[in-house]
C-alpha cells in the first residue's frame, strides 16, 4: 500500500507536469495569435502595395486625359496632384476614426480570439 509520502510525491509530480503543460499551451496559443496577426499585417501590406501600383497607373491615365482635354499636360498632373492633396488632408484630419481605430480593433480582435 502507498504511504502518504508517496501519494504527496505523486501529486506534486502530477501538479508539476500540469504546470509545464499549461505553460506550453500558453506559448502555443501566443505563437498562434502572433502568427495570425502577422499574416493579417502582411496581407494588408500586399493589398496596399498592389492597390497603390494600380492607383498610380490610373492616376497617370487621368492626368494625361485631363491634360489633353485642357491642351496642357502639366495642368492635368497639377489637378490630379491637388485631388490627392485634398484626399490626404481629409484622411489626415480623420485618421483616428478611419485608420487608427479600425487597425487597432483588427489587431486586438486577432489577439483576443
Amino acid at each position: 500500500m502507498y504511504s502518504t509520502v508517496d501519494s504527496i510525491e505523486k501529486l506534486v509530480a502530477v501538479a508539476g507536469d500540469l504546470a509545464e503543460t499549461k505553460i506550453e499551451l500558453l506559448k502555443l496559443k501566443a505563437a498562434g495569435k502572433v502568427s495570425a496577426s502577422l499574416s493579417s499585417l502582411v496581407a494588408v501590406i500586399m493589398i496596399l502595395v498592389f492597390s497603390g501600383a494600380a492607383l498610380t497607373v490610373i492616376s497617370f491615365g487621368f492626368a494625361y486625359l485631363i491634360g489633353s482635354k485642357l491642351d496642357n499636360l502639366s495642368y492635368g498632373f497639377f489637378i490630379i496632384g491637388g485631388v490627392y492633396a485634398l484626399a490626404g488632408l481629409l484622411i489626415y484630419v480623420n485618421r483616428k476614426k478611419w485608420v487608427q481605430a479600425p487597425l487597432s480593433n483588427m489587431f486586438i480582435d486577432k489577439i483576443v480570439r
